[in-house]
């Protein structure tokens, strides 16, 4: 009867430690992971009492080499794959892929150019972005192709670097990987963090996770989350016009995570953001235009 008694225990001890487990970042220097990635969007602008709704998607193929470990730290050769882009606006469209280039199109050439050259990022077992550095990239856009109107160049790259730039890249990774929490955790516990996003303006994103699912081969996280950008006061001088953004909205996310390596299997963000975003034509101007709108979107992501 002790035997059996002592047995049992094991078995209760051994099932509570299999699905009580820190959920990290496990990944194995010299391998390369990857990210298939896709994002929708409708934006909705209100603008002198007319609509003007934006049908955006981008996405694309990343890949993720890790070089080194040290301590915590993953130290990551990252690579752009593919990148698409297409925007429809009331009928204009303008849509660019680096997988389809032609001399015609300024926009694909310069994203196919982006996918030439690797950029590195320092990430902890913890998903959180420590450093983005991707000087070369963008160093090889501006001497990329003389024959590219240099007004036009320095226009798009100055769009791409909103996109994929440091802070840009920070932000949107951090967004998906910054998900893990800091001690053992079981089926319905729960936890907190703030990351921030920084684009044209910045935002502070409150989450909050809960484990939904546990088991030997994956963990199911959903998350709650509200954001809301800085009070901005200033304006920002973008291509000659001074813009300021204000915005607040929620998100929705669900992650399958691989538990043996912590890599993202698949998963799913949908967000809901409005604001109102002002403009003027010179720094001293009194006449402010101001636009309200409204952002629907949604990420879908899955590991090749």
């Amino acid at each position: 009867m002790k035997k059996l008694i002592l047995l049992l225990a094991l078995l209760l001890f051994t099932i509570s430690f299999s699905f009580s487990q820190v959920l990290k970042l496990n990944l194995t220097v010299g391998e390369s992971y990857y990210h298939d990635n896709e994002t929708k969007v409708i934006m909705t602008q209100e603008l002198q009492g007319e609509s003007l709704i934006s049908d955006i998607s981008y996405g694309g193929k990343m890949s993720f080499l890790v070089k080194k470990k040290t301590d915590s730290i993953y130290h990551l050769e990252v690579r752009f794959q593919t990148i698409y882009l297409k925007v429809n606006s009331n009928g204009n469209e303008i849509s660019a892929n680096s997988q389809k280039v032609d001399s015609t199109n300024i926009l694909s050439l310069l994203l196919k150019e982006l996918t030439r050259t690797p950029f590195d990022i320092s990430i902890t077992k913890y998903g959180v972005v420590q450093d983005v550095k991707m000087e070369k990239v963008f160093d090889n856009l501006f001497s990329f192709d003389p024959e590219i109107p240099k007004i036009e160049k320095a226009r798009m790259i100055y769009m791409l670097k909103q996109s994929f730039g440091e802070k840009a890249m920070k932000g949107s990774i951090e967004m998906l990987t910054a998900i893990y929490p800091e001690k053992p955790f079981k089926e319905g516990d729960e936890w907190k963090n703030k990351i921030r996003l920084e684009t044209v303006s910045g935002v502070t994103m409150e989450n909050k996770f809960v484990l939904d699912e546990l088991n030997k081969h994956f963990a199911i996280i959903n998350s709650q989350s509200n954001a809301v950008s800085d009070e901005n006061n200033s304006f920002i001088n973008i291509n000659g016009e001074f813009l300021r953004f204000n915005s607040k909205g929620s998100m929705h996310s669900t992650f399958k995570i691989d538990t043996s390596t912590g890599w993202i299997i698949e998963s799913e963000i949908n967000q809901n953001i409005s604001g109102i975003n002002e403009k003027k034509w010179r720094e001293d101007s009194s006449i402010i235009l101001k636009t309200p709108f409204e952002y629907v979107g949604s990420i879908k992501l899955k590991s090749e």
